[in-house]
């Protein structure tokens, strides 16, 4: 029995109505549609879904279908487009490119963030940094002062990171 007979359609069939064979046979013959048959029934259709699955795996393919073809002696036959591949609605180019729009398109005029802006916004993560290494360097020489000095950066984070996005807030809101 050849795979075109599995699937029941004819050789010349489109990989779309090789696709819409293949998924009627698969519904019906699935074995968890026969979860409450008998035993040997669901072993089966356990057989018969294998059978089906390997007539796709050849015929669902456009290059197992064309070598398959030759290998049965059958004409060459136009293997079919395997499917519909992406299709999409609209072929115009679009006219904006959304890596030229500013990053806030609600801005007329777009703000330039000055370096003091970026070292400001990182200062908080910096502060961060050196308070765990003051903190470490204390603890190894044991000394009070350079543990103070980490609390006062840790403290200075903590404050950064809350006043930071606060900050970004309001200049957001003038902008609107």
């Amino acid at each position: 029995m050849t795979h075109y007979e599995v699937l029941g359609v004819e050789p010349s069939a489109s990989g779309e109505e090789i696709r819409r064979a293949y998924l009627r046979l698969a519904r019906q013959h699935h074995p968890d549609y026969f979860g409450a048959a008998a035993a040997d029934e669901r072993l089966a259709a356990e057989q018969r879904m294998r059978t089906v699955n390997e007539a796709w795996n050849v015929l669902g393919d456009r290059a197992r279908r064309h070598d398959y073809d030759r290998s049965q002696g059958l004409a060459e036959q136009p293997a079919g487009d395997g499917g519909r591949g992406f299709q999409p609605f609209d072929t115009d180019e679009d006219d904006i490119d959304p890596r030229d729009l500013p990053d806030a398109p609600y801005r007329r005029d777009p703000v330039m963030e000055s370096p003091l802006t970026r070292v400001l916004t990182l200062a908080p993560v910096a502060s961060f940094a050196v308070s765990v290494a003051l903190a470490a360097v204390g603890m190894v020489v044991g000394s009070l002062a350079v543990l103070g000095l980490a609390l006062a950066a840790f403290l200075l984070a903590c404050l950064g990171f809350v006043v930071i996005p606060l900050l970004a807030l309001s200049r957001a809101s003038r902008d609107d």
